[in-house]
């Protein structure tokens, strides 16, 4: 399914910001186009992940995509390097690093992954090798030691871990990327080669440290703004973003009474995944059936499709390695020994998630100041609503963008439902009026209710 399929709204500019109209006052009465908050198609609830995610979900304030993105991450963690595919030369295993990108107020990446944590606790007490897990990053050669080859005192000998699984969880993953703006810091190279599963080895050291065969699964937390301001072009066009699963996250419902997951429920999900990593941890190479193989042909082509230049072309470059490995997770999950078709239908469904989150990251509501300004302007005019042309006269006083940069804003409004546009006729041509709602500022979904789950696809 295409980005333009998913949307509700509309079509996007350039990097999915909306379409400026550089058009003179009152000649121009269509209405705007926005970018949509994605949506999560039903074919992503793919068997157990799918159903996971639909039984925690009520349960919860977090957002049904951010729970599969993070429930599949850490099943594809505690799995490791022990099952995998191999393609174009090279091991691929269930390596999936999610980037939730949400808003401080009403974003729920916290919420997600507490939800995700809980069930893998209650896994790690029945475990003989439960995960290692640490939080935060700071250095490449920090993340090196904590997957770093032993070495035997008595001896001298360096060995290989016997386990070399590592999730780290970074909620603050702005500071990761300030970190790759400083001189000389590894960090950013250390994590692509990491998500590459190349050896890793700190060169600033008198005595390098190494890790031999590492399996490192990154989960990272950012608003919108943050990861704009510090996406670079190096890190964008150079790969340190994408390798991320970049996914849009959002409060879907309020829960006052806390939102926990059931204990029985808990003890239940937490048994069948337990009972998957028992059986499945070891596969070595796993294959693709022969309707996958059927199935990954036009999906890998669509991919391949020469697209322009520019940072989200760039921020979904890696498409092609990605959807396999989370093909290969949603496999592992559904307790199956191969990789079928409906598992790479799943992937791409997610990935084509991830493609309309960047979109509707590059047209997010950045100064709450001139928002507020713009609310009240338009809270003035009451049910009659403001024009086009009003927008035109009244903003291009300012400077001579100020009107479009506010119809960017409008259009920002209306796609989170704080304004509406409508198309009236009267005695001369129609004209398209902006009119705020009476009760603007919801805090969930499109409308202010709460986000329906997908439901089973069929």
């Amino acid at each position: 399914m295409t980005h333009a399929e998913h949307l509700d709204d509309g079509a996007s500019g350039e990097g999915g910001r909306v379409v400026p109209f550089p058009t003179p006052a009152g000649a121009d009465e269509t209405p705007l186009p926005v970018v949509g908050f994605p949506n999560l198609s039903p074919a992503a609830l793919q068997g157990t992940a799918g159903r996971i995610v639909r039984e925690v979900a009520p349960t919860t304030e977090a957002h049904p995509a951010a729970l599969l993105a993070i429930l599949l991450s850490t099943f594809g963690a505690w799995i490791g390097t022990g099952s995998y595919l191999y393609r174009a030369n090279s091991v691929h295993p269930g390596r999936v690093w999610p980037l939730i990108t949400g808003r401080t107020s009403d974003g729920a990446k916290g919420t997600a992954q507490a939800v995700i944590e809980r069930l893998f606790r209650e896994v790690a007490k029945t475990s003989e090798w439960p995960l290692k897990t640490v939080r935060g990053l700071s250095s490449g050669e920090g993340l090196i030691e904590q997957v770093a080859d032993e070495k035997d005192d008595d001896t001298g000998e360096i060995t290989p871990r016997t386990d070399r699984r590592l999730l780290v969880v970074e909620e603050e993953y702005a500071k990761v990327l300030a970190q790759f703006e400083r001189s000389g810091n590894t960090l950013s190279m250390t994590l692509r080669e990491a998500w590459d599963g190349k050896n890793l080895q700190s060169v600033t050291r008198s005595n390098p440290v190494t890790a031999t065969d590492p399996s490192i699964t990154v989960i990272g937390h950012v608003t919108p703004r943050e990861l704009r301001e510090r996406m670079t072009s190096a890190e964008v066009f150079g790969g340190g973003l994408n390798r991320m699963l970049i996914v849009a996250s959002r409060r879907t419902q309020l829960l006052p009474e806390g939102g926990n997951l059931p204990d029985g429920m808990v003890a239940d999900l937490a048994g069948q995944l337990a009972d998957r990593l028992r059986k499945l941890s070891s596969l070595g190479e796993v294959p693709f059936t022969p309707a996958a193989i059927e199935a990954w042909e036009p999906i890998y082509r669509d991919l391949a499709r020469p697209r322009p230049d520019g940072p989200v072309t760039a921020l979904l470059a890696r498409g092609r390695p990605m959807i396999p490995r989370i093909a290969l997770v949603y496999a592992l999950l559904d307790g199956s020994q191969a990789v079928d078709a409906e598992h790479l239908q799943a992937a791409r469904a997610l990935w084509a998630y991830t493609e309309e989150s960047i979109h509707w990251l590059y047209g997010q509501l950045d100064d709450q100041e001139e928002v507020e300004r713009l609310m009240a302007w338009l809270a003035e005019a009451g049910e009659t609503g403001r024009g086009k042309s009003e927008v035109y006269n009244d903003f291009a006083k300012r400077h001579k963008k100020a009107a479009e940069q506010a119809l960017e804003t409008i259009a920002l409004l209306i796609r989170d439902g704080i304004v509406t546009q409508e198309t009236r006729t009267g005695r001369g041509r129609p004209s398209t009026r902006f009119i705020l709602r009476p009760q603007a500022r919801q805090p969930c979904g499109r409308s202010g209710s709460a986000e329906k789950v997908p439901e089973q696809p069929p």
